[in-house]
């Protein structure tokens, strides 16, 4: 059997317990002024997409910057628990479900889009993260931001994993978390391939890095914002 990510995610997220704190990076973005970060600082009754919003840790954080906030991840049952734990933090969201490869909103319907740690999952889709970036495109609006992470090919996630038929994915296995093995990943090489695999669609790009040895665990990621092409 190939791997159930629905089911996967679904067991993880659909406990009760509190909702993790919004990531770092994240926060430094949206908040924080940096020489190289050019996207806007306004957010105000911008619309946000949190596509992979997880156990929704991201969503009372950009309500509460003034974004009107929408949430995707990638099954109902998810979806139905992310909507309980947010009334119970007063946050308005609507939360459907869907994923990087199916969106389910119409087209230039958002001013910024965050995919944090999210959209190089492929399961669902296969092999096409081309289809990935063209979908996130769509739902933004021309002009609108995405902010972004992925993980670098030194990343934990990647330790111990095998190649794929497919150039430039991985098969996910021992995974530390016991959550993706069998999950096919978008592997980017270097930032240049990362620039490569999004510039068809946007432009603008400002480049961050994460890279943190974290007791015994390499969190190594790519981050960065970019402007849909107008």
């Amino acid at each position: 059997m190939g791997y159930d990510s629905k089911k996967a995610w679904g067991e993880l997220y659909s406990g009760d317990s509190p909702i993790a704190y919004p990531a770092e990076g994240v926060i430094r973005i949206f908040k924080g002024t940096f020489p190289a970060l050019t996207m806007p600082r306004a957010h105000a009754n911008l619309s946000i997409l949190d596509m992979g919003c997880g156990d929704g840790r991201h969503l009372p954080f950009l309500s509460g910057l003034g974004f009107n906030v929408c949430a995707v991840e990638v099954s109902e049952t998810i979806c139905s628990t992310l909507r309980r734990r947010m009334e119970a933090y007063d946050v308005k969201v609507d939360i459907r479900a869907g994923h990087a490869g199916s969106l389910p909103y119409e087209d230039s319907f958002f001013d910024r889009l965050l995919t944090w740690n999210s959209c190089y999952y492929m399961s669902l889709s296969g092999p096409r993260f081309g289809a990935h970036v063209a979908e996130m495109a769509r739902v933004l609006k021309p002009g609108g931001w995405i902010v972004a992470s992925l993980p670098k090919k030194t990343n934990f996630i990647f330790r111990d994993s095998r190649a794929s038929d497919a150039t430039g994915y991985r098969i996910i296995a021992n995974d530390y978390f016991g959550l993706r093995d069998g999950e096919i990943m978008r592997c980017i090489e270097d930032r240049a391939d990362l620039v490569e695999s999004f510039e068809p669609k946007f432009e603008n790009f400002c480049h961050a890095d994460l890279d943190m040895e974290w007791f015994g665990l390499p969190y190594h990621w790519h981050v960065f914002c970019a402007q849909r092409k107008v």
